[in-house]
């Protein structure tokens, strides 16, 4: 309980203290308290859904077809060895 009176003391503004009135408060440009709960809650509603956020596949690997396409498009293998390996995909 002293912590939280401490902090209205010294932060004053809409957050913990509401503007005690005396600490810090008086000459601080801005209500230093609310940004301080603002973000405080912000990091946390970001971590939550960091953490119940599903992975992304990443880049999808090509399929085999699309591997052998490729191999017979580049010269690699012969229209006989691709015909034979395309049915044996099937």
């Amino acid at each position: 309980m002293e912590f939280i009176s401490a902090m209205s003391n010294w932060c004053g503004g809409l957050g913990f203290g509401h503007g005690a009135g005396y600490g810090m408060s008086g000459w601080m440009p801005f209500h230093f308290g609310g940004i301080l709960q603002l973000v405080v809650i912000g990091l946390i509603v970001y971590f939550t859904v960091r953490m119940f956020r599903r992975p992304d596949g990443g880049p999808s690997a090509p399929s085999a077809q699309d591997v052998l396409k490729k191999r017979y498009a580049a010269g690699e293998i012969d229209e006989e060895t691709f015909r034979r390996m395309k049915d044996d995909l099937k």
